[in-house]
């Protein structure tokens, strides 16, 4: 077997072959990577997060769309939001990031990951003549019921780094990749770069919507995959689908075998195909 470059390496990589762009989020910076130069795709990663939720993802679908990527407001290298904190706040502001990127006029679609996707309700609800297609990846803000789940461990006041990375390792177990062979170096180095750098947590996001509010009437297409065993929503999954249907009768609705919450890394080859399908209009 190819030993795997180290974690830094294969990211420092990936940022090479893309470019920064910043737009503004009042006072402070929204930061997006860019890459490709076909339709335009915006990626939104979840709580705790920052771009790498989509490392697996970015190189294949840059082969079809041009992808933008933000840290969204509060997290990775993006500035903290205005106060009050708030899904349709931060989602008015990445949309008006889209429409300074790619133009006021350009269509896009969207595909927002756990908290990313109950902002991206909001943000197509702030471009309802551009956005063209919403996919919903493990999206919060659903109204479905969660079950019991075990509570994450902390990490902050943990002695060495050794400690850290196996609480970190512990916790992706938990809430982010039902298989533990998959918890690999490279997720466990994001994982804990991506807590070190937030600010805002996902959850208090999370409490100040709902896709009820935000995604009826969509006049896009309308899209949901979720992982079998996405923990933030198993034994429930059936429930999302119905929420999504309640929303727009025609939506779709895939769920990943195998997988757990964080589909689009540790399932990467058959949630590119999938999403590269819906984003292209099959239902």
């Amino acid at each position: 077997m190819t030993p795997q470059p180290p974690p830094a390496e294969v990211i420092a990589a990936l940022e090479r072959t893309g470019t920064r762009r910043i737009t503004q989020n009042g006072a402070g910076d929204v930061v997006w990577r860019v890459w490709g130069t076909g339709a335009p795709l915006v990626l939104l990663h979840g709580g705790t997060g920052s771009w790498m939720h989509w490392i697996r993802n970015i190189e294949e679908l840059a082969r079809d769309f041009m992808v933008l990527v933000p840290d969204i407001p509060g997290s990775g290298e993006s500035g903290t939001p205005p106060a009050p904190v708030s899904a349709d706040g931060i989602g008015a502001t990445l949309a008006s990031g889209v429409a300074e990127l790619i133009g006021p006029h350009t269509g896009f679609a969207v595909a927002g990951f756990s908290m990313g996707g109950l902002i991206a309700g909001y943000l197509v609800r702030h471009a309802p003549a551009r956005a063209e297609c919403l996919v919903l990846v493990g999206a919060t803000g659903t109204g479905a019921p969660r079950g019991p789940m075990e509570p994450l461990r902390s990490w902050r006041r943990l002695g060495t780094d050794a400690e850290k990375a196996a609480t970190h390792r512990h916790n992706l177990g938990i809430l982010m990749i039902h298989d533990p062979g998959k918890i690999d170096a490279l997720a466990v180095h994001i994982q804990k770069t991506n807590a070190e750098r937030s600010r805002v947590r996902g959850k208090h996001v999370s409490h100040t919507g709902a896709l009820a509010d935000c995604v009826p009437g969509f006049p896009g297409r309308l899209a949901g995959i979720w992982g079998e065993f996405d923990a933030t929503a198993v034994p429930y999954l059936a429930e999302r689908g119905e929420r999504l249907r309640l929303f727009q009768p025609q939506a779709s609705f895939d769920v990943i075998p195998g997988a757990g919450h964080w589909v689009q890394y540790e399932a990467a080859d058959r949630f590119n195909r999938r999403l590269i399908e819906l984003v292209n209009g099959a239902s």
